[in-house]
């Protein structure tokens, strides 16, 4: 992977934006979307996410452990965009230890820090690609 898309990926991530996706897919090839915004970019192939809400996507990253991030900005103009896709591989589940820990205090002083954290996810990351892959001729 370019270092420049890992350190861009670096940077979006732990921006915690609320537009941030994840997408994962079942055995039987059903999609689904949620939004997942409280995660460490902690190494330049790991990423722990918060969980506690977002069953179905739970259910499918359990199931096939494959899942892309998106993290989509749109200028106020609406004319321009950036963002980053970051395709992980679900490593560990996690309700105690030290990546826990980590991500509990991020998710406590979040909005959502009144809801019960369920687990912390430990994903490895195996691609990252720019939003457009679209260039202009010159």
């Amino acid at each position: 992977m370019q270092q420049e898309l890992i350190e861009k990926a670096r940077a979006l991530i732990n921006a915690n934006h609320i537009s941030t996706t994840l997408s994962t897919v079942d055995k039987e090839y059903n999609v689904n979307i949620a939004v997942i915004s409280v995660l460490e970019m902690i190494g330049d192939d790991t990423i722990i996410a918060a969980r506690f809400g977002a069953d179905k996507t739970y259910a499918n990253l359990k199931e096939t452990g494959k899942g892309v991030l998106l993290v989509l900005l749109v200028d106020e103009a609406k004319q321009k965009k950036d963002g980053i896709r970051v395709y992980i591989k679900l490593q560990e589940d996690l309700t105690a230890g030290e990546f826990y820990d980590r991500i509990k205090q991020r998710f406590i002083r979040t909005q959502y820090g009144n809801f019960p954290l369920r687990n912390c996810l430990v994903f490895e990351i195996t691609d990252i690609l720019p939003v457009s892959l679209l260039r202009k001729d010159s």
